[in-house]
């Protein structure tokens, strides 16, 4: 998942535009990358409502693929309020590359001037995606502990991808619901409950690539997911069918961090061009509540375990993982 190709830039040219304008710039352009990694951390948490048995214990390796939707690879340009442009639409983060340019035109609070000036609309990176979807791995440890439960620990190790960084860690309880149903004892059928959380942080350095001058540049990123929901499964010998519904809430927040150095002309012939120092100048927050539904097929050998499953979301994903260990 390590990647050194061409990096993020042109993005620290928002804060250019005027207070208003920025915050809507940053979201429009990141909100893509918001869902898919709150989507992501609710992916590939089991395989199977069955719980190990005590001690028993498997280590997982998952992928999620996850679909970035065609409406999301670019944003209407008529959303601002003192920003024009040369094209109708710019590309999200997701999206192709751009030729066009924005004008800044506004006017500071108590003042008779407006203050102007232009940058390039940031490039989409579509190269980021497989097939029209996002790629994400996540290492997982689960164990079974008394009264038919599974611990679940959850890692996503470093990422790097076009110079940002990601890392992920979560927590789940599995709990088995059957053990308290007669009649399921009978059959193959299992069912329980799952709760799970999970943390991301992700970092972006503008370092030398950046267009703006200025000290310790860079976009931090944290997202918190929750989830908790039904899972249930057909576990025979060789093969098993499961199918989930869960809750999920979500949140995450952006911030732009640094001093940067902005220039702008005035339509005041005295004052000329003028310039500022801005701190820290972004913060936006992303909640993301909604129903994951899921179904997917497990193939069980002696020590090891494959399964493929499906989620139907804003954003649908295909996960695929191995498992290895004792049940």
């Amino acid at each position: 998942m390590n990647s050194h190709s061409q990096n993020i830039n042109g993005v620290e040219n928002f804060i250019l535009a005027s207070q208003e304008d920025q915050e809507i710039l940053v979201q429009e352009y990141f909100d893509p990358l918001f869902n898919v990694l709150q989507i992501s951390m609710g992916e590939g948490w089991v395989k199977s409502a069955k719980t190990h048995k005590k001690l028993g214990f498997d280590f997982t390796f998952s992928l999620s693929a996850i679909k970035i939707p065609e409406s999301d690879l670019s944003f209407s340009n008529q959303v601002f309020n003192n920003l024009s442009s040369t094209s109708a639409h710019s590309p999200t983060i997701f999206g192709s590359d751009s030729n066009g340019s924005y004008l800044v035109e506004f006017y500071p609070p108590d003042s008779d001037y407006s203050m102007s000036t232009s940058f390039e609309i940031p490039n989409g990176h579509k190269d980021l995606l497989s097939s029209g979807r996002l790629l994400l791995p996540n290492l997982q440890f689960s164990i079974g502990i008394p009264f038919k439960t599974d611990l679940i620990l959850r890692y996503m190790p470093e990422t790097i991808n076009k110079g940002a960084k990601f890392k992920s860690m979560g927590l789940g309880i599995k709990h088995s619901v059957s053990q308290y149903l007669k009649a399921s004892k009978a059959t193959p059928f299992n069912l329980s409950i799952l709760a799970n959380s999970s943390r991301l942080e992700g970092s972006y350095n503008f370092g030398d690539n950046s267009q703006i001058p200025g000290e310790d540049q860079s976009v931090d990123l944290k997202v918190i997911n929750y989830g908790l929901g039904l899972l249930g499964s057909v576990d025979l010998k060789i093969v098993s069918i499961y199918a989930s519904i869960m809750q999920v809430y979500s949140k995450s927040s952006l911030s732009i961090k640094g001093s940067y150095e902005l220039n702008y002309e005035t339509s005041s012939d005295e004052i000329g061009a003028v310039t500022f120092q801005v701190e820290d100048p972004v913060s936006i927050n992303n909640n993301l509540n909604f129903l994951r539904k899921n179904i997917g097929l497990a193939f069980n050998f002696a020590f090891y375990n494959l399964f493929v499953d499906y989620s139907l979301q804003e954003y649908n994903s295909i996960n695929l993982g191995v498992s290895l260990g004792i049940r």
